[in-house]
């Protein structure tokens, strides 16, 4: 139990509300058919101490390169690669996706629910494995969601989606390469990354929606909790999702989204114009879904003098949408490192009514929040011990110091207007 509330202590002093908690498929099921109770339990014990601390948990099936032999994510046995090669020198890691034959090929006999040794379909299995993590993490108050996998990969079809547009393109312009962008004309990119977005929104609305009404099924059989549909991994880049509404189950939007330069040496080449535009793409596709949204991963930022000055950016587009959001990733000592102070800021962790606004302006430890407010009980959330409040509308607040933070509780009795200012003292 010391491991969890350790854990737990950390994200409640950063003033996080929300964390989003990986799990993993071999760690679930070690044997085909074979749940790790065990593990589950440990993974409730995470759960029910983040509930200690006021924190809810998105609940991730976390894969990486398909399989925990190549990444994360599927055990050996379900990692039906039929022994292709899998290449050991990638520039960066997820270039294995459509180098690896194991891969591709592990992840097509998935979607093709192909037999395991014991006879049983690999989609079969994995519904049926994700029917008991529903039913023991159904009494988790402060679970607010599943997501059946981490950005999931469609297999061959996203080489032969790249791999057709390059010769369309190239029909037009012999020297067209995608692999030397600085030579090609912004139309031709563009036209180059309309095919492979139309393949991938095929597979979406299609193996994927499947694939998540198998999982919903699933979920529902012993639970009420919502499922969180994030889309593609492709989709974490500028590329429209084809993720569709789910009946029968509360659903969540949890798109990914970041900077081509991720993961690389190449932070130099850092685009923030490229990041706001893959982002108002999200917001596109929220309103279209009509369903409450959270960037569910972005950030994995490293270490560097610039690292705050993307994160507050980062932090404004949270804002503009009035999203929940979950950096990824977090690791020991992030609390003690300079680089990472931006992580922690004011917001409202809970709203009496509808939120309507909110800034926090980290350089003059200025916060600001609308909200149409119901009776009940607002709580702001502030990275400081005491601050001056303001208060324009009928609301009453208290500021109780936590630590090194403060929570700002404001009371409202009727509907109305409420707006609030808070300057650090």
């Amino acid at each position: 139990a010391e491991e969890p509330a350790k854990a737990m202590a950390f994200f409640r002093h950063m003033g996080f509300n929300l964390i989003r908690f990986g799990i993993f498929w071999d760690g679930a099921e070690p044997e085909p058919g074979r749940i790790d109770r065990e593990y589950l339990s440990r993974v409730k014990a995470y759960i029910q101490e983040a509930e200690k601390n006021g924190i809810y948990v998105m609940v991730d099936m976390h894969q990486d390169l398909f399989a925990q032999k190549y990444g994360d994510g599927a055990p050996d046995w379900a990692c039906l690669d039929e022994g292709l090669p899998h290449p050991d020198n990638c520039r960066v890691w997820y270039e294995a996706y459509l180098s690896s034959e194991a891969i591709i090929r592990a992840a097509d006999n998935f979607w093709a629910n192909k037999p395991t040794a014991d006879g049983v379909g690999l989609l079969d299995h994995y519904e049926k494995m994700w029917e008991v993590i529903a039913d023991t993490l159904k009494d988790c108050p402060n679970v607010i969601g599943l997501e059946p996998m981490n950005e999931p990969f469609m297999g061959s079809l996203a080489r032969n989606a790249f791999g057709q547009a390059q010769m369309q393109l190239m029909q037009k312009n012999p020297a067209f390469s995608i692999q030397d962008p600085s030579k090609a004309t912004p139309e031709e990119i563009g036209e180059f990354m309309g095919i492979v977005a139309g393949h991938f929104l095929q597979f979406d609305k299609t193996t994927l929606m499947d694939f998540y009404r198998r999982m919903a099924h699933a979920i529902s059989k012993t639970s009420d909790l919502a499922i969180i549909t994030g889309g593609n991994i492709y989709c974490s880049t500028d590329l429209p999702t084809g993720i569709e509404r789910l009946e029968g189950i509360s659903q969540i939007y949890g798109p990914h989204g970041y900077d081509s330069v991720v993961d690389t040496d190449n932070y130099a080449a850092f685009s923030q114009d490229n990041v706001e535009r893959l982002y108002q793409h999200k917001r596109e596709a929220q309103d279209q879904l009509g369903l409450p949204t959270i960037a569910a991963e972005w950030g994995a930022f490293p270490s560097r003098d610039f690292t705050n000055l993307l994160i507050r950016d980062m932090n404004s587009i949270v804002e503009r949408n009035l999203w929940g959001s979950a950096y990824c990733e977090y690791h020991p000592g992030m609390d003690q490192n300079p680089n990472f102070t931006s992580l922690r800021r004011a917001y409202p962790m809970a709203t009496a009514g509808w939120l309507t606004a909110y800034h926090y302006d980290e350089a003059q430890r200025l916060f600001t929040v609308s909200f149409e407010a119901e009776p009940g009980e607002s709580l702001i959330f502030l990275p400081f011990v005491d601050g001056k409040v303001t208060v324009d509308g009928e609301a009453k607040y208290q500021l109780e110091t936590l630590g090194e933070n403060a929570l700002l509780k404001i009371s409202t009795r009727r509907q109305g207007k409420v707006s609030i200012t808070v300057q650090e003292a």
